[in-house]
Formats: C-alpha cells, structure tokens, sequence
C-alpha cells in the first residue's frame, strides 16, 4: 500500500502555555511565556528567532506535545507550531498542523562559539555552553512554568468516597477560552455537564470538542485540597507538570493550587480564592 495514500489527521495544538515573541528589526525583541516575559537580543535575526524557538522547544519536550507561538515581526504576525523535536510548522486557522515527516528541525548558532546546532541540543557539541542558543537576558526556566510532578498526588479513592469539606473554600477555574468560575463546593465540568452527586454543573467552551458532556469533577476536602478526578471521559485529564501526569478514570487526585489541567482542547488552571461565605 502507497503510505501518502492514509495520511495522518491533522494534530490540534492547544492554546496553552500562551508563548508570544516580538522580534524587532535590530534583533531585539521579547518573549513571553504564560506572563513570564524576558528581553532577548542576538547578533542576527536569525539567531534571535532561533533562539526563541529553542525556548520553545524545551517546554513542548517537558509537556510531550507540541506548543504554539505567536510571532509579531514589524506588522506581520505568524501563529505558529513548535514541536518537541524541533520542527516549526505554521499553525492554519483551526488550530491544527500537519504530519512533519519531511520537516528538519530549526537551527542556530551557539550563543559562544557560533557553531550552528539543531534548536534541541541543551549543551554545545563544540565549546560546551549550556543552553547553547540562549537569546533572553535571563532564561526563562521550565519551573517558571510548569508545576512540579509532585504537585499532583494520588487519592486512591473514588469521587464518591471524598470527605466534604465543611469550611468554605473557594476554588477558581481558569479556563483558556472562557471566563473563570469560582465555586465553594464540587463541581462537575464538561460541555453539557449532569450535577453528579450535587455537584455544580459548569458548562465549559470546547472549541474542537474534545470535552465530554460530563468531563471532570472537582471537589474540595476535608483539609481544603482541590480533589480533580476523570468522569469516565473520552479524551482525559493531563496536569501539565514536569513530567505531564495522565490520569486515571475515577481515581481522585490532589491537585496543587496553581496546576493547569489539560481537559481534552481545554487548559483549567485551579487556584484558590480569598476564604468568604458566598458563592460567585
């Protein structure tokens, strides 16, 4: 059988971490990852943007998957693809790209020596310079913007068997193509939620559908912990930690204040509100 006769779907990118670079004309620019911003500067602008992708490239290699980047150039702007293996694709307007079968990864020069390397390499081959391609004034570490693994514990328990919380705490869900919620008791999210067990139902915006009707369930505990645990659905909850965690379908977890959870196409990030009596 002819293999280009099957190709591979397209891959949806999700819009999380939110990666934004300014290049100017003098080889200057900034670039921006989920708010964390730094000034870059390179001898070329090729280097410049070699750099930026290599930035990239270290977050996409912790998450697995491939991360966007929206590049603005004088008063062009690219929406963009960055893959862990260094290929860069153009993103088309559904938020997808292609198979990279035929695509080379991006290069560069070592930011000492100049001796050009793939954006992938952590140490130069030639002069062993850590982060060889390094362009920000100080390096935006993957710390900055992800949560450690053990920032996500397993419950061993399922949604049922959680003790309530019984003072009030008040959890926000960021989502990253609607507004947040705040809620002071459980929650089911998905995009045509059932009220699990009293739970509130929260209707959640999925572009490519890849959220089922009854996704994810959030509950606090008996000490305040955000408790997430996988309602069953199709495509998965993922906290986007260093290294991602997959979880299991109805086992409970802990979730850190602060962890972004990839709900199929939907990031939700979970932080804890200021302790009050009232739901918003």
């Amino acid at each position: 059988m002819n293999p280009t006769s099957n190709p591979l779907p397209a891959l949806a990118v999700v819009s999380w971490p939110r990666i934004i670079a300014t290049v100017n004309a003098d080889a200057t620019g900034t670039l921006t990852i989920n708010g964390v911003q730094r000034t870059c500067a390179a001898e070329t602008l090729d280097a410049l943007r070699a750099g930026m992708i290599a930035r990239c490239v270290t977050i996409a290699t912790a998450l697995h998957r491939p991360v966007r980047l929206t590049v603005t150039e004088g008063e062009e702007v690219w929406p963009l693809a960055v893959r862990p293996n260094g290929v860069v694709q153009a993103l088309s307007p559904t938020g997808t790209i292609e198979a990279d079968d035929d695509l080379v990864p991006a290069q560069g020069p070592c930011r000492y020596c100049r001796r050009p390397q793939p954006v992938t390499e952590r140490v130069c081959a030639q002069c062993q310079t850590p982060d060889p391609l390094r362009v920000e004034d100080a390096p935006i570490e993957t710390e900055d913007i992800l949560s450690p693994a053990h920032d996500v514990e397993e419950r061993s328990l399922t949604h049922d068997e959680l003790p309530r919380v019984t003072a009030p705490t008040r959890v926000r869900l960021t989502f990253s193509d609607q507004d947040p919620v705040v809620i002071t008791f459980g929650a089911a999210l998905g995009r045509g939620p059932e009220p699990i067990g009293g739970r509130q139902p929260i209707v959640v915006t999925s572009p490519r559908r890849m959220l089922s009707r009854t996704h994810a369930l959030v509950d606090i505990d008996e000490r305040g912990q955000i408790i997430v645990t996988d309602h069953h659905s199709g495509n998965g909850i993922e906290a986007q930690t260093n290294p991602p965690i997959r979880f299991e379908r109805d086992i409970a977890y802990v979730v850190h204040p602060g962890t972004t959870l990839l709900l199929g196409d939907v990031a939700c990030t979970l932080t804890l509100d200021a302790p009050t009596g009232t739901q918003a």
